[in-house]
């Protein structure tokens, strides 16, 4: 076996000078190059996480996974919760790829896709009443709880989302940066085990 690889190590640099020759000339036009592009993204949930968790993590700040919570007669479910000294995010995953372009006071979204263009009900339709739920959680539980708010993460590693910086919405890959404006890292005195330990009251299954 060491002779036969010992013949053919010439072979080894011609292999890599053919492979950069080959990506230089067609690079993804070539199909082993090629990223596959998915209408969506198979683990949105993961990367939503994954990306929220380098953000709260060094800072001890707590999260929460995909949640139901129900509050007077109300259901409202979530990918992700934040709890910060800023206060509480509430998160919705969304998997979607291609191109996204949409405004915070548009009902409809439009995504391209593979050549495709079609209209999608605005995602922060997801997130809006998240402020007013929470807030009413905690003034009923007595806690200091900041500011509320929700948030859209685009999920899909190929996706490229065109929205103003206003919106509440960005790629997974952004939102560390995202969350780092003074905006987010203000103290605005939130209690965070006590807004854990009112939310966990609330818990129901899906």
């Amino acid at each position: 076996m060491l002779k036969f690889i010992a013949e053919r190590f010439y072979m080894i640099p011609l292999l890599a000078v053919l492979f950069m020759y080959l990506y230089y000339m067609g690079g993804e036009d070539i199909i082993f190059f090629r990223k596959k592009r998915y209408a969506e993204e198979p683990k949105s949930q993961e990367r939503l996480m994954s990306a929220l968790a380098r953000f709260a993590r060094p800072r001890s700040f707590k999260t929460m996974g995909r949640t139901t919570f129900e509050f007077n007669g109300e259901r409202q479910t979530y990918d992700a919760i934040l709890l910060s000294f800023y206060g509480t995010i509430a998160f919705k995953a969304d998997p979607k790829g291609g191109d996204i372009y949409g405004d915070s006071n548009k009902d409809e979204w439009t995504q391209v896709f593979l050549g495709e263009k079609k209209n999608f009900p605005s995602p922060l339709n997801d997130v809006r009443g998240a402020s007013r739920f929470f807030r009413e959680i905690y003034r009923k539980e007595n806690v200091k709880f900041g500011q509320v708010e929700g948030m859209v993460v685009f999920t899909n590693r190929e996706v490229a989302v065109a929205v103003p910086k206003s919106a509440p919405a960005c790629k997974a890959d952004k939102l560390t940066e995202m969350l780092q404006s003074k905006k987010f890292i203000a103290d605005n005195g939130a209690d965070i085990e006590a807004m854990k330990a009112a939310l966990e009251k609330y818990i129901v299954a899906e």
